[in-house]
């Protein structure tokens, strides 16, 4: 299929080509399971290969219908398949494999619920003595249980888990499970606020994780809700694929007390931690930010947009004082970009005090400059796929809408972004380049020709 850039650089809606990316991402889920598969059978110990894992894993594998497609997206099963790829590539311990292949009798449960079908497998209690039922919007919690062997049954809508002393039931119906039975916190239909699961949890590491009482995640899905459906109402596109990508949203802990805090990731599309804010405006900027990274990371598994080659060299970056690569400087001003058109369009349709109207508008131009000057660096050093190039002349185009959207912003508050990004890239950048500079070195791995002062010979890198 040939992809239409309009379509990926703003939200373009859940049409013909979204579906195609993401049956990409399925095929290749579907695939990577029957790596795994064959990679229990060939090299893992004797006791996992007699276990009952292969019934899960190919109850997966063979799947069908909405759900199993939701299910097959969702971001824990993203980072099952990245930590067997980078674990088990080399020798692990027996009991590793036993809790790789053991989590995936959750998935298949989950999925068995939800379809209404039978289901006979081996599980093992994740290491927090969860049983997630992903999509669900509910868990099976046995803390004092972790990492035990479970036998798995899911007939007639009731989920049953027989091992290590323990007997549950669990009805997905009325919600049947006694103490063990614990419900997420929902945040709109399909996505909802976790901050157990482990297979979610251990994937977050750029910032602390918040454990929160029931009455904690009801305050902090709040504000997220009401943003999300603002959302609905200023840019449904946008609102229709971040509530079809978006599975879960995790409290990150923010003991700097920052604005706000946020993170997502390559191997767990799907999901965001963020820090709580009843300030519904900042957590949708936060929310369009990160999921843009997720929709740009999915995009990428269809046509990479960078031909391959190009991870040598490091980049000064507007937003930060470290550099970035010329992936990175990509995925942050797509982000950046579709952030400050929202808050354009906030603008547009929303009646702010005056200290909010001007926050929001120096937002804007702020972001204005800082992608500007990313895309700059982009089209200068990059080389693109064919679609790549589409795309790079798509980011250009919206950020011209953009500037034409900033024409009745106040002269003076505008003149002041600028001078700030300016101040940035004075500091932080080789003046008349985009490359990097610490403490006035370049700090890319290419060799290269120092800089002179003027009248002093430039030499090769051999020579110096």
């Amino acid at each position: 299929m040939r992809l239409d850039e309009t379509l990926w650089v703003v939200g373009g809606g859940l049409g013909a080509q979204w579906r195609w990316v993401q049956r990409r991402r399925e095929d290749e889920v579907r695939a990577g399971l029957r790596a795994a598969l064959m990679g229990l059978r060939k090299s893992g110990p004797r006791s996992a290969r007699k276990a009952r894992y292969a019934a899960a894993t190919n109850f997966l594998i063979r799947a069908k219908g909405a759900a199993a497609q939701r299910l097959l997206a969702h971001p824990a099963l993203d980072y099952w398949l990245s930590l067997w790829r980078s674990h088990f590539a080399r020798p692990a311990p027996e009991e590793d494999w036993h809790l790789q292949f053991g989590l995936l009798g959750h998935f298949a449960a989950a999925l068995a619920l939800a379809n209404g079908s039978k289901l006979s497998c081996d599980a093992v209690l994740d290491p927090d003595g969860g049983f997630s039922l992903y999509d669900l919007g509910w868990a099976v919690e046995m803390p004092d249980a972790s990492n035990k062997p479970v036998a798995v049954m899911v007939d007639h809508g009731v989920l049953r888990l027989k091992g290590a002393g323990l007997a549950v039931a669990f009805s997905l119906k009325d919600g049947r499970g006694g103490k063990y039975a614990r419900r997420l916190v929902e945040v709109v239909r399909g996505v909802v606020v976790d901050d157990r699961g482990w297979l979610q949890m251990h994937g977050v590491t750029m910032h602390g994780l918040a454990r929160l009482g029931e009455e904690e995640r009801t305050a902090f899905a709040a504000p997220i809700r009401r943003a999300i459906l603002d959302m609905r109402e200023r840019d449904p596109f946008l609102y229709a694929e971040l509530t079809d990508l978006l599975h879960v949203l995790v409290p990150l802990a923010n003991p700097q007390n920052y604005s706000s805090v946020s993170s997502s990731y390559a191997h767990l599309r799907g999901l965001i931690g963020l820090s709580a804010s009843d300030d519904v405006l900042l957590q949708a900027e936060t929310i369009i930010h990160e999921f843009c990274h997720m929709k740009l990371n999915q995009l990428l598994t269809a046509d990479p947009i960078l031909l391959p080659g190009q991870s040598g060299q490091v980049f000064y970056s507007p937003w930060r004082p470290d550099a970035r690569r010329l992936r990175g400087l990509m995925i942050g001003a797509h982000a950046f970009l579709n952030v400050g058109k929202y808050l354009a369009r906030s603008l547009q349709r929303e009646v702010y005090d005056a200290v909010v109207r001007v926050e929001v508008m120096s937002n804007v131009a702020k972001r204005l400059f800082q992608v500007d000057i990313a895309m700059k660096a982009v089209t200068e050093h990059g080389a693109f796929t064919p679609f790549g190039r589409e795309f790079v002349f798509g980011m250009w185009r919206e950020i011209g809408l953009l500037r034409h959207a900033m024409q009745w912003f106040p002269p003076a508050l505008v003149a002041e972004q600028r001078a700030e990004c300016d101040k940035h890239c004075a500091q932080w950048s080789v003046p008349g380049t985009f490359l990097h500079a610490a403490a006035g070195k370049l700090i890319d791995r290419v060799p290269r020709a120092r800089f002179s002062s003027a009248g002093e010979p430039i030499t090769s890198p051999e020579a110096a």
